[in-house]
């Protein structure tokens, strides 16, 4: 790879969805670069206002174009370089709920890339969920909560488009479409 790698995201698209209604979504991106002399970094875009950047309702065959301020990220090359991925669906969840999966998002990527260059989807997604649970009030156990939607990680080996699937299930899929140069 070159000297810098710059990673931008166009669109969220929605292939399937199991929520009635659509779903109201929240993208979670972190672009890293894991150096040959085992450095890291890590850039996790904030996601304050990105919610109102996707509409409610949201239903398979839709697509989103996503906001700049966290679809776009340059990094040093002469590494591995690649994005971390998670989308969350806003439901009923409360503003602290996603604040707190987003500190435990980034803290858990860069805890991972650190220790052993990699990251693993579903230890990631241990630490999202427990950061989440402590902030429900006891009425909120009765309303519809923040749903996982997807998450991936995806090394960027090359320059031009590329796509990630996000999905946990058949009923969850997204598609996350970008290019690298």
């Amino acid at each position: 790879m070159s000297d810098s790698v710059t990673i931008t995201l166009r669109e969220l698209h929605c292939e399937a969805q199991s929520e009635e209604g659509g779903c109201e979504p929240y993208l979670f991106t972190s672009f890293y670069a894991v150096g040959a002399d085992g450095s890291v970094k890590v850039t996790s875009p904030h996601h304050a206002d990105v919610r109102e950047a996707f509409v409610n309702g949201v239903e398979a065959g839709a697509t989103l174009p996503i906001p700049q301020e966290i679809g776009s990220c340059e990094l040093p090359g002469g590494g591995e370089v690649g994005i971390v991925a998670l989308v969350l669906d806003e439901d009923a969840g409360r503003v602290i709920a996603v604040d707190k999966a987003h500190e435990a998002f980034h803290r858990g990527i860069e805890t991972q890339l650190g220790n052993n260059g990699k990251v693993d989807c579903e230890s990631l997604l241990v630490e999202v969920k427990e950061a989440i649970a402590g902030t429900y009030e006891y009425s909120d156990l009765f309303k519809d909560q923040d749903d996982l939607l997807g998450i991936a990680v995806h090394p960027i080996s090359g320059s031009g488009p590329f796509e990630v699937r996000l999905g946990t299930s058949d009923d969850d899929r997204f598609i996350l479409r970008g290019d690298a140069n």
